[in-house]
């Protein structure tokens, strides 16, 4: 069920304006989509945070602007990383009876037996493009490594189906794959084993020379 969200209409989008705006903890924020006009908004950050963590990315959001509501979802989120703050949301209108698409994040879960054997786990895809109706957009779908040896990949077609959405990327593109360790890591421990073993060398080398050392001192000794 989607979540409540509070707005209000913005008139200008003046820096100045923009600047109170996030001093009192407000965001400013656009919603489009549907045929509809862009419509400046300002949403209260604590709020719009706390209904980005119930409904997820791809959850619905009922957006009540001065009394009119909206189905909406987050089209884009920026942020100022510094300060841990949301700086601009993006809002797109959706009609809840269509199918639309969005990017649906992807969640490792399992340890891989080619990563406990030394191989490297390599995530090329962290997201894939689903095709359903608003309601029904996953808030993730995990991609299980339990299986994966040096070698392998997990591909598109590998990750788990429904019968709510469709996942229309390529089902051949790679989503993980597990590879051998990389040349310069087997190079630095080679590189290791060369210098451990010269030391040992060298030190013998001493060894025998103090010997030799002592061998003539004590024929001096005797003369």
């Amino acid at each position: 069920m989607a979540t409540e969200l509070k707005a209000n209409q913005r008139n200008t989008t003046k820096r100045s304006y923009i600047t109170q705006l996030r001093q009192k903890g407000n965001v400013p924020a656009v919603v489009y989509g549907s045929g509809t006009e862009p419509l400046s908004v300002a949403v209260i950050e604590t709020e719009f945070i706390k209904v980005l963590k119930e409904q997820g990315l791809n959850g619905v959001i009922d957006l009540n602007t001065d009394g009119k509501k909206q189905s909406v979802m987050v089209q884009e989120i920026q942020r100022d990383h510094l300060k841990n703050e949301v700086t601009h949301v993006d809002f797109i209108v959706v009609d809840l009876k269509k199918e639309i698409e969005s990017d649906v994040p992807l969640t490792v879960t399992g340890e891989s037996p080619g990563v406990k054997e030394g191989g490297v786990l390599q995530r090329i895809l962290h997201t894939v493009t689903v095709k359903a109706k608003p309601n029904d957009f996953p808030d993730h779908i995990e991609v299980n490594a339990e299986n994966l040896n040096i070698g392998d990949s997990y591909l598109v077609k590998d990750l788990p189906t429904s019968s709510s959405y469709e996942i229309i990327d390529d089902e051949e593109e790679v989503v993980l794959t597990v590879t051998p360790p990389t040349v310069a890591e087997t190079e630095d421990e080679n590189a290791e084993d060369a210098e451990e073993a010269e030391a040992d060398a060298g030190g013998d080398a001493e060894g025998k020379a103090v010997d030799e050392e002592d061998k003539d001192n004590s024929g001096e000794t005797k003369e």
